[in-house]
């Protein structure tokens, strides 16, 4: 009996602060983390081994993007992934058979912002004001947010969102597409929109897209995970949990750690910090979001007018609801319709 528990025993003593009910499943675990600002949280969370520190042994990989990270999910490459709210409302769409064991779900929003996507345009380009896009190409990455962002900001300023050519690029090409005229403008965020600006470098004006867009930054894990291992989801819940503790304690602490990660100057993410609220909740606000997007890609011609999506089934709340009551404020939320009275 007592080799049965020594392991267990072990485990907690390593893990200092980590609660015996977060660390009942534990194993390796695979996190796909995103380079944007908005995923400030994974870096932390890393940095100061908060995971860890809730038994959890995990390793981190930052991709391009939340499209990205999705498809490392649905191929069961990544355990959790960190993603906007666009490629899960987009994947739902084209899924021929909803509610199966490697369906997304969402298990909390960790950040809401504003004011982090922008459209951008070459000063020495034709682009002088929103009404000057109409017929030009426009580069973005497609199947992320960016898609949404220029679909609000075309109709925003009164022009067909149809009228431009958009063209796909990884966010990580859009600066030297930029560069090189292959596009007249783009959508783009941080910390691309700052790495753009490199000193010496061309000047760019910028149309903020944000202010039309209040953005919600998702921790995400298949339906499978989160019914079958509970207690892995309240653990990297509890980190993220800390890791937001931390970065509202002491915000310069954070923006040193994300500018060296980034590797982009501090002073410029602080102009940009007023447009972020991190914080670790499901409220009714994720559901707003995510209906608005859902009418969007229909609109948008993403999958048929017909469709209909009950934005609950996207959301699993089980783990974050026996983490914290407190920060979950909509109903259910179980990603098992089956399981509804």
């Amino acid at each position: 009996m007592r080799r049965a528990i020594f392991p267990l025993v072990l485990l907690l003593l390593l893990a200092p602060g980590a609660d015996r009910a977060l660390v009942a499943d534990t194993g390796p675990v695979r996190l796909a983390g995103v380079d944007y600002l908005a995923d400030l949280p994974t870096v932390i969370a890393r940095h100061e081994g908060l995971f860890a520190r809730h038994g959890l042994d995990v390793d981190v990989e930052f991709n391009a993007s939340g499209r990205r990270n999705l498809e490392r999910l649905r191929a069961g490459e990544a355990d959790f992934a960190l993603m906007a709210l666009t490629p899960i409302v987009l994947d739902r769409l084209a899924d021929p058979s909803p509610g199966e064991a490697d369906d997304p779900v969402i298990l909390a929003s960790l950040v809401h912002s504003i004011r982090l996507n922008h459209v951008v345009a070459p000063v020495s380009g034709p682009v002088e004001r929103p009404a000057d896009l109409r017929g030009r190409r426009i580069g973005l990455h497609k199947g992320t947010n960016a898609e949404f962002v220029w679909w609000l900001f075309a109709h925003f300023h009164g022009f067909d969102p149809a009228a431009v050519e958009l063209v796909d690029y990884p966010v990580a090409r859009i600066p030297d597409a930029l560069r090189e005229g292959e596009v007249d403008a783009a959508v783009i965020w941080e910390p691309w929109l700052s790495r753009l600006r490199e000193p010496g470098g061309e000047e760019f004006r910028s149309f903020p897209g944000g202010n039309i867009y209040a953005a919600k930054w998702v921790l995400v894990t298949t339906r499978a995970n989160a019914r079958e291992q509970p207690g892995r989801s309240r653990a990297v819940l509890a980190a993220y949990r800390d890791a937001i503790a931390s970065i509202n304690r002491d915000p310069e602490a954070a923006i040193t750690v994300y500018a060296r990660h980034a590797d982009i100057p501090g002073d410029i993410l602080r102009r940009n910090w007023p447009a972020l609220d991190y914080a670790l909740n499901l409220q009714w606000s994720v559901l707003a979001t995510l209906q608005q997007q859902i009418d969007w890609a229909l609109r948008a011609g993403h999958g048929h007018a017909t469709d209909t999506i009950a934005v609950l089934d996207l959301i699993d709340a089980t783990a974050l609801r026996a983490l914290d009551p407190s920060v979950v404020g909509i109903p259910g939320g179980h990603a098992d319709p089956e399981s509804r009275p």
